[in-house]
């Protein structure tokens, strides 16, 4: 067990509740996962106690104002029966009456958490175009109250929540994962930060830590707005790929403010700025870095071939079938909707350095290990995403040039960064 695991785990849910939902005094809240599993993973129940805790502690701040917590669980095994038999009308019960309490619960101006885990392979082995076709089901539903979310209807915020099926496919122990975890969340420092003389996390609080660090990323995605690029390059082994950068893009953080005011970061860990390229523009050659887990499954080696804003050809090592049917998901998920770059890598004009033994006491974005997790992956990487693009990220009262599309898919690239 990781020594003074409590602590951190009590800073972990500070830092959710306070940094990434900025959750008011007496507003509702809702813990899910809508995205996969339909619920949060049965074994979530000790970081929703932190959640807990956390939420309780600005209620003794506020003088009492009482916030409700409702936490919609899954069943990962009903899940897969599901699809593995086909059973669209079980699925679309399951998925309907899950973005209803969403909505109801938006009505009522509460804040969404969805806790993220990860099950690459629960629809191990399942036909692609079953796969599909239930992914077009929770989207038609899913993507309604989602969408609002993105304009900003209400605070939400994502972030990791480990688990033993999580850790077995990473390859790691359940402890050790969770140091991955809480080095991400800056609740506790790499392991050679204190030998390597370098300011430790665990010194400071981690909430205030994390104002520092979104005060950092706003500085640098001001420079580039102020920069006014027009094309941005990724140059890498086997990547070679240029966007077109629109006259009102705007560079963002994931720290949003909702249309009552409140300022919230979308998801946890960030470490990335991102735009909105032109949806007709990407033109070269990417070679993913990491396998890609989609829909329950994962698709490895993924090359992918762009003329004139679309995916022309699409190659991969593992789950072609789903590639192909995850690029016919509607007319633009072949489309790029964000382009993104991580700040620190800005400073090297090379790939990312990586250490090739994946060793568990390196830093986790410096190590080669994958995750099978969007919020760790992608942000390890500069990357892209296929599908919709945040409507955010540019300035025009109508974005004609940004891409939308029922999915968003991030895929990590190992390339440097040129804009001109």
């Amino acid at each position: 067990m990781i020594s003074d695991f409590a602590s951190q785990l009590c800073d972990m849910g500070d830092v959710i509740v306070r940094v990434g939902l900025n959750l008011q005094p007496g507003q509702p809240l809702l813990i899910t996962e809508p995205y996969e599993l339909q619920g949060v993973h049965p074994e979530t129940n000790t970081l929703a106690a932190a959640i807990r805790t956390a939420v309780s502690k600005l209620e003794v701040e506020s003088g009492g104002s009482h916030s409700t917590i409702e936490v919609i669980r899954s069943d990962p095994d009903r899940l897969r029966e599901l699809v593995e038999t086909d059973n669209i009308r079980g699925y679309e019960i399951l998925v309907s009456n899950h973005s209803r309490r969403m909505q109801q619960h938006l009505a009522r101006g509460g804040a969404f958490l969805f806790l993220m885990g990860s099950q690459p392979q629960l629809m191990s082995g399942l036909p692609a175009e079953r796969l599909a076709r239930f992914d077009r089901i929770k989207w038609r539903h899913l993507g309604p109250v989602i969408q609002r979310l993105v304009r900003g209807a209400s605070q939400w915020t994502l972030a990791p929540a480990p688990s033993s099926v999580w850790a077995d496919a990473v390859g790691m122990s359940v402890d050790a994962l969770w140091q991955v975890v809480f080095q991400a969340m800056r609740v506790t420092a790499p392991p050679d930060s204190a030998a390597s003389g370098q300011n430790t996390y665990s010194t400071s609080n981690p909430v205030e830590l994390w104002h520092a660090h979104l005060s950092n990323l706003a500085r640098r995605r001001d420079e580039l707005n102020a920069a006014r690029h027009r094309h941005i390059r990724y140059v890498g082994e086997g990547t070679d790929l240029t966007l077109d950068l629109t006259r009102s893009h705007a560079w963002c953080t994931a720290q949003l403010t909702s249309r009552s005011g409140l300022l919230f970061v979308c998801n946890l860990p960030t470490e990335e700025i991102f735009t909105a390229p032109h949806k007709k523009s990407a033109r070269g050659n990417v070679r993913i870095a990491r396998p890609v887990t989609h829909g329950g499954t994962v698709i490895e080696g993924i090359e992918l071939e762009f003329r004139r804003g679309r995916v022309v050809s699409a190659r991969s090592r593992t789950g072609q079938d789903a590639l192909q049917h995850l690029l016919a998901t509607d007319h633009s998920s072949d489309r790029i909707g964000e382009v993104a770059i991580l700040p620190a890598l800005l400073e090297d004009s090379s790939p990312t350095e990586r250490d090739p033994s994946g060793d568990e006491s390196s830093t986790w974005q410096a190590s080669a290990r994958l995750f099978h997790h969007t919020l760790l992956d992608e942000n390890a990487a500069n990357h892209i995403a296929l599908g919709d693009a945040y409507p955010f990220c540019s300035r025009a009262f109508i974005p004609l040039a940004l891409n939308s599309s029922q999915i968003h898919l991030d895929l990590p690239l190992d390339a440097s960064v040129e804009f001109s």
